[in-house]
């Protein structure tokens, strides 16, 4: 091998060095973000853990004051039942006072109805004895006028 041949063999082994150098920079480049992802993850699922125990702690809490209160609500039913069956029987009464009224409802809109056409009848009359009325003033004032000015004619 001479010397120039050992140069080019030397290159060559170089560059496959040099690629393999990078090949491993790249993968290892990607196996720390693969690990820093990894960690994330556990970071975050560890924090999720640590809501979800404090949650559970809270909704255990929030499940004893309510087993407490049920019996509360029990005796409240029982009295909310009574005093809905009175208001029941109010309810009813209410309504049959209700249908009472209706009916005299129904009935003053008859006796306005009828009113109403008293009245339209008796406006029409009016208008038409305003009417007649204008139309004698007018005949009058006319007859007036006539004897004025015979009477100035005999004068």
């Amino acid at each position: 091998m001479n010397a120039r041949t050992f140069a080019i063999v030397n290159a060559a082994g170089c560059l496959v060095l040099g690629g393999f150098i990078l090949v491993q920079w790249l993968l290892g480049a990607a196996m720390e973000k693969d690990l820093h992802v990894a960690r994330s993850e556990v970071i975050n699922q560890t924090n999720l853990r640590i809501d979800a125990e404090k949650l559970a702690a809270k909704l255990q809490a929030d499940v004893d004051g309510l087993k407490a209160s049920i019996e509360s609500i029990r005796a409240d039913n029982e009295e909310k039942a009574k005093h809905l069956a009175e208001e029941a029987n109010q309810s009813a009464a209410l309504h049959n006072g209700l249908t009472q009224a209706q009916d005299q409802v129904k009935s003053m809109d008859e006796a306005i109805k009828v009113r109403d056409e008293a009245i339209k009848a008796r406006d029409e009359k009016l208008k038409e004895l305003s009417d007649t009325l204008v139309a004698t003033r007018k005949r009058l004032d006319e007859a007036v006028a006539k004897l004025k000015q015979a009477g100035a004619k005999t004068q």
